[in-house]
């Protein structure tokens, strides 16, 4: 309810929360993230929810105005990087190193996909939003046999259903927070 008063993907206590479905939320907050390096491909209240769990989050945005915006709220973190759209999906090699979790929710999904499996590290994941949206790119990651995980349902802000799906390498090593859901 917070989310469609305020327009912004948040949680019941008004913290943010990405724009993901969520049965998707709900499995990424029980795990344990605290070692995890994350690229994102799309920036705003993922990036502060991330920031909380996370050892870094490196995000890429292509709109000037919302740059500006998630960049006033930038915390310590969080390295953020404004690109123009023909350089979206290649500016995540300009920061030089390879990737535990990776999010694609931003412009450029298919171009962010090729370029994504070049910088995953072993035992990562790959998050596409929207995926229901772009079945090509899910089957690209497939082809790279990665394992996809679809979670279909609703999310913030929006009063429709969708699907989050992560892609996990074979040798997926996230670890749970605790033996069950903290939820």
């Amino acid at each position: 309810r917070s989310s469609v008063v305020t327009g912004l993907p948040v949680d019941a206590q008004n913290q943010p929360i990405p724009w993901f479905t969520y049965p998707a939320i709900e499995f990424l907050v029980q795990l344990d993230l605290k070692e995890k390096v994350v690229l994102e491909w799309g920036s705003g209240n993922s990036s502060l929810f991330f920031s909380k769990r996370v050892k870094q989050v490196c995000s890429i945005e292509h709109n000037a105005e919302w740059y500006k915006r998630t960049l006033e709220k930038k915390v310590p973190n969080q390295k953020i990087v404004l690109a123009p759209a023909q350089e979206y999906a290649a500016q995540a090699i300009e920061f030089g190193i390879t990737f535990d979790l990776i999010i694609i929710d931003g412009i450029e999904r298919a171009a962010c996909a090729k370029v994504a499996v070049s910088i995953l590290r072993e035992g990562g994941v790959i998050i596409l939003d929207n995926s229901d949206r772009h079945p090509e790119t899910a089957a690209k990651f497939r082809d790279h046999s990665l394992i996809q995980i679809d979670f279909h349902g609703f999310g913030p802000v929006n009063s429709y259903t969708w699907t989050t799906s992560l892609f996990l390498s074979r040798s997926y090593n996230f670890k749970p927070l605790s033996h069950q859901p903290q939820h």
